[in-house]
């Protein structure tokens, strides 16, 4: 049923924020980047970077409330579900840009960039918001190439969960399971590229996403972390500069406390 009423949907994120919030204390959440695998682990420092984060969509629960920052802004579709969607993020923290990542959201993105309080930082679901399933689409490639801000893939993983019969099969991590997220070396993309030239660049998204994701999977699986022989993109030099600059490292503390929804 779709709800038109604005007091009523603001009610029921209201609602959902508080329900979300409480679910989530239930929750046991590491991060690491998989950096810290090829360079050993070494204290994160906040750098100046603006990055685009991609996630899949089935994953949207955790990045939804965890991540929920005033400087990050995020994309959600036209669809039925999408206004709810909107004042919930809206609650958490996010700023919101409405549309499809194919059909005007990117132009959006743009917009929003270059406007004096545009967000520092974007998260995407590559593979949102009609699939198919973990198949990143050109809209996040397209955006970096637009505005050379890389592409940080990021997977997370459920020790347990429920999963919706949706075209994403959209999880849910059951009270008191494990939750991992993981993260690979940014993806940087030529600029001005036309549409037919981001072939390439999609798939290098979609394979480090998948890997990220599978790797998170496994350590919320088992509670063992295993790289499963993860080595960055050709032509990608590890430096100590990658693991301290990320924004993400940033989050680890403030995911053993997440933030307090407004409002």
């Amino acid at each position: 049923m779709k709800i038109h009423n604005p007091n009523t949907l603001r009610r029921l994120a209201a609602a959902a924020a508080v329900v979300a919030r409480g679910w989530y204390r239930t929750l046991s959440y590491a991060y690491r980047p998989l950096t810290a695998y090829l360079m050993g682990d070494r204290p994160d420092l906040i750098g100046d970077a603006r990055y685009i984060y991609a996630f899949w969509h089935e994953y949207l629960f955790v990045p939804s409330y965890v991540y929920a920052r005033s400087d990050t802004a995020v994309l959600i579709g036209l669809h039925r579900d999408g206004e709810l969607l909107t004042h919930i993020n809206q609650r958490f923290g996010f700023q919101v840009i409405r549309g499809s990542s194919t059909r005007g959201g990117t132009t959006a993105l743009l917009r929003m960039l270059r406007a004096p309080t545009g967000a520092r930082h974007f998260g995407l679901t590559p593979d949102g918001p009609q699939g198919p399933r973990r198949k990143c689409q050109f809209g996040a490639v397209y955006l970096a190439s637009r505005t050379g801000m890389p592409i940080v893939p990021v997977g997370f993983g459920y020790s347990r969960c429920w999963r919706a019969g949706s075209w994403d099969r959209f999880a849910l991590p059951l009270p008191f399971s494990r939750v991992r997220a993981v993260s690979a070396h940014p993806i940087r993309v030529p600029p001005k590229l036309s549409t037919d030239e981001l072939g390439p660049y999609q798939q290098a998204v979609e394979d480090a996403t998948n890997h990220a994701t599978a790797v998170a999977e496994r350590w919320a699986e088992t509670g063992e972390f295993d790289a499963l022989g993860y080595q960055p993109p050709a032509g990608v030099e590890v430096r100590p500069e990658h693991h301290k600059a990320w924004p993400a490292a940033r989050l680890v503390g403030q995911a053993a406390r997440p933030p307090r929804p407004s409002g």
